[in-house]
């Protein structure tokens, strides 16, 4: 299962992954109460405190996934803290016109930007496995009404268009966390789940 409450990356996942056996479900799917404390301070901390514990909880094989963009201009900020500089109750649209205006004030004539993604996977009696993804870009005022998050700001360095413009499926080639989930499977990981939690359909 995949630890996140986030329907646009377990879509996201779903998509890289279903040339995998896996049958992936979020943590309301599965019933899963509460919330996963992500401790910090960086990406791989989180990714790994809500695989480990999520696998704990319901003895199934879980994926962590810790993501955001950083600004070069500002040392990388808000990294890690991307989904809540701006508090709980701050939507997608919130945080990207937030950010937007933040670099306009504080960097107006430097606005690269990369998107990292690192992801953990817990297996019951197995020690976890953590994988890393990068991309780069320029933030831009939003294009396209494509992808979530940050995305329709995302001026990807390899298309050329903003990830809101592109297809789901162009976006899978080059993003952040389409090279986290290559790196992990490049591990040997993903074909390594025990037959049970296999998708029995394939």
């Amino acid at each position: 299962m995949v630890a996140t409450r986030n329907r646009g990356k377990l879509t996201e996942f779903r998509r890289l992954l279903r040339d995998h056996p896996w049958t992936l479900i979020g943590l309301d799917d599965a019933g899963f109460a509460g919330d996963v404390a992500e401790p910090g301070p960086g990406y791989e901390e989180n990714a790994l405190a809500k695989a480990l514990e999520v696998c704990r909880v319901t003895g199934l094989p879980a994926l962590g996934d810790d993501s955001g963009i950083e600004v070069e201009a500002l040392r990388g900020w808000p990294g890690p803290h991307s989904s809540r500089w701006l508090g709980n109750a701050a939507s997608d649209a919130d945080r990207l016109r937030g950010l937007l205006d933040e670099v306009e004030r504080r960097s107006p004539g430097d606005r690269r930007v990369r998107y990292v993604a690192v992801l953990a996977l817990a297996r019951p009696d197995a020690e976890p496995v953590v994988a890393h993804g990068t991309c780069d870009g320029v933030l831009v005022e939003p294009r396209g009404d494509g992808g979530f998050g940050y995305d329709p700001s995302f001026l990807s360095t390899d298309l050329g268009r903003t990830f809101g413009e592109v297809a789901p499926e162009e976006k899978d080639t080059v993003s952040h966390r389409a090279r986290a989930v290559a790196r992990l499977a490049e591990s040997g990981v993903l074909a390594g789940i025990p037959e049970w939690a296999r998708n029995p359909g394939g």
